[in-house]
């Protein structure tokens, strides 16, 4: 199981699945890692594999959406190709929790329904509802570059990568809103 992730420049990244943290646990950063940055991400649970999938069958391969969080070590991300590699690589950094919204439900969710992230109460980021064609999207983008298989998680990043917290804010917490019957966003990160 990996998790493809379409950044939010439209390259095609992949996190191993040591970085999936699916259940919520808090975050404890390593201690070389100084400050965080974060990405808000729409993702898709694969259903089936594949390879080069066109758009107009795009939609049979996943089951379920979600929302969730990236987190970069911003001090790992120096710039380079090998720094941004290194980085994706943090264990428990993919924020992508369980269960999914079944696509009958997603499309079912009243359109003024959105995602809205917080860090310590306090809204960091929030968007509509992104319609399930940008999943297509990028899993007839990822399908082209690796072969996708059941499990699977296509995260697309849904706004370029900012700074979250640093080593000297000690504890924060991170939140996001009840959407459907999704799964929610609920830890804390403890430097």
């Amino acid at each position: 199981m990996n998790i493809l992730t379409r950044t939010y420049s439209g390259r095609i990244v992949c996190r191993p699945d040591t970085t999936w943290e699916k259940d919520n646990e808090d975050f404890y950063p390593p201690q070389f890692v100084e400050a965080l940055g974060y990405a808000p991400v729409f993702f898709a649970h694969i259903l089936k594999p594949g390879r080069s999938v066109q758009k107009k069958f795009a939609g049979r391969y996943f089951d379920g959406v979600g929302f969730g969080i990236l987190l970069y070590p911003r001090n790992i991300m120096d710039g380079s190709p090998e720094g941004f590699a290194e980085a994706l690589c943090l264990d428990k950094t993919s924020y992508l929790p369980a269960p999914c919204i079944a696509l009958s439900e997603y499309s079912s969710l009243p359109s003024e329904t959105g995602f809205i992230l917080k860090k310590n109460e306090r809204e960091l980021f929030r968007c509509a509802l992104p319609p399930l064609g940008m999943a297509e999207d990028a899993i007839v983008q990822a399908s082209r570059l690796a072969y996708i298989r059941t499990g699977d998680i296509i995260a697309i990043e849904l706004a370029a990568r900012s700074p979250l917290t640093q080593k000297s804010e000690g504890r924060i917490m991170i939140a996001s809103e009840q959407i459907g019957s999704a799964g929610k966003l609920d830890f804390s990160i403890i430097f």
